[in-house]
């Protein structure tokens, strides 16, 4: 079997290596292990170059589509770009037994649209609220990011009718059944079993206190909820350290703020640490991982804090709530809610049997939960 995926990312070519700098590319490329070939469609870089995560695989390739810096830029391309992503998906599409194409994104759809009508078949991939991400801009850019996430919205839901689709989280599920009878709750996991494995072994941090969030520095990830947070308990005796590994267009609004809560000693900006033993190593010594987001599918992130047996605070959102227990696997609060959030970190660096619970249960729930055996169950459901 030849199946193509699009996955809206840049990639790279140094020699014959073909590599990304996006973690999620590892879920999709072990498909590897049950078909013959996987033809990724995505960005090509303009210059050579290597990413952190390679896709070295013989049977993995890219169908290489034009550079553009990201979707907000797509109106300013010329229109011979889109004649040309339509040349290119036709010489290659009628040789590919099934797309996989994850969305809604508007190069995502007019692919499909071509697909369909080449009689390839397709399935949809929803891994975000795109109408909750966007909302959380501010201003004119605002009412220009919701209109267009409408639109595209609604175009991805009409590409839904009758078809399969894996979507993150109870919600999307539930709103994609409006348009199918084929809707599978997803939960895409990068952690391998014989990660577990290896993971079951490490212990998180020797001081409860030092918590780690991961994740872009944008709006929707929540980050000025989490520094508010902090600054509340320091006013209360109880000091935490915080490591912020990510960049993103927020990162001097939040080192200002920082500052002006006093936390300038209590935060670290890490930047950007890609999947691996880097970033292993910062969860080993953390104590507690914070994710304060407005809006996820579900971030893999959590996948390697219960791994680790890392005990975690995560709002409830997207598919988080779907997979997680409040008390029991994570401790679960409102979205922007400080108050909420602060209250559940000082439970957790204060109470060593609430640590304990919810790292013995986290690392139970992952025994089922990982790569494999979520690729199986998505596998299963695109034959039934």
């Amino acid at each position: 079997m030849r199946l193509a995926i699009f996955v809206d990312q840049v990639f790279w070519r140094e020699g014959d290596t073909l590599s990304t700098d996006e973690p999620y590319i590892l879920s999709p490329a072990s498909f590897i292990e049950s078909v013959d070939e996987i033809i990724f469609i995505g960005r090509e870089a303009r210059q050579a170059g290597r990413a952190p995560y390679l896709l070295d695989h013989p049977a993995i390739r890219l169908c290489p589509l034009p550079y553009y810096p990201n979707l907000y830029q797509l109106w300013r391309l010329s229109p011979r770009t889109f004649l040309e992503i339509r040349r290119r998906i036709s010489e290659q599409a009628r040789s590919w037994d099934a797309i996989l194409i994850g969305g809604p994104n508007p190069i995502g759809q007019m692919i499909a649209k071509q697909c369909i009508a080449l009689g390839v078949p397709v399935s949809l991939v929803v891994r975000q609220n795109l109408l909750q991400q966007m909302g959380t801009h501010r201003g004119l850019k605002r009412l220009a990011a919701m209109a267009a996430a409408k639109a595209l919205d609604w175009h991805f839901k009409r590409r839904a009718r009758n078809r399969t689709v894996f979507a993150v989280g109870r919600d999307l599920a539930r709103e994609y059944r409006r348009f199918s009878n084929h809707v599978h709750e997803h939960m895409p996991c990068l952690m391998r079993d014989a990660q577990l494995r290896t993971f079951s072994e490490m212990h998180s941090g020797p001081n409860p206190r030092r918590l780690i969030c991961v994740g872009r520095l944008a709006p929707e990830k929540g980050h000025h909820v989490l520094l508010e947070a902090l600054a509340q308990l320091k006013q209360r005796g109880v000091s935490c350290h915080l490591d912020i590994v990510g960049t993103g267009p927020l990162e001097p609004e939040l080192k200002a703020r920082s500052t002006a809560l006093d936390l300038r000693d209590s935060v670290t900006f890490r930047g950007f640490v890609p999947y691996g033993p880097a970033l292993f190593e910062l969860y080993r010594q953390a104590g507690a991982l914070v994710l304060p987001s407005f809006t996820e599918g579900f971030p893999q992130v959590i996948n390697e804090s219960l791994c680790i047996g890392l005990p975690t605070i995560a709002t409830a959102v997207g598919g988080i709530p779907l997979f997680l227990r409040d008390n029991e696997t994570a401790m679960l609060v409102p979205p922007g809610n400080v108050t909420a959030l602060a209250a559940a970190i000082e439970q957790v660096v204060c109470r060593p049997e609430l640590r304990e619970r919810l790292r013995s249960n986290g690392r139970t729930l992952m025994v089922d939960n990982t790569l494999e055996a979520n690729r199986e169950r998505m596998i299963w459901s695109s034959s039934c």
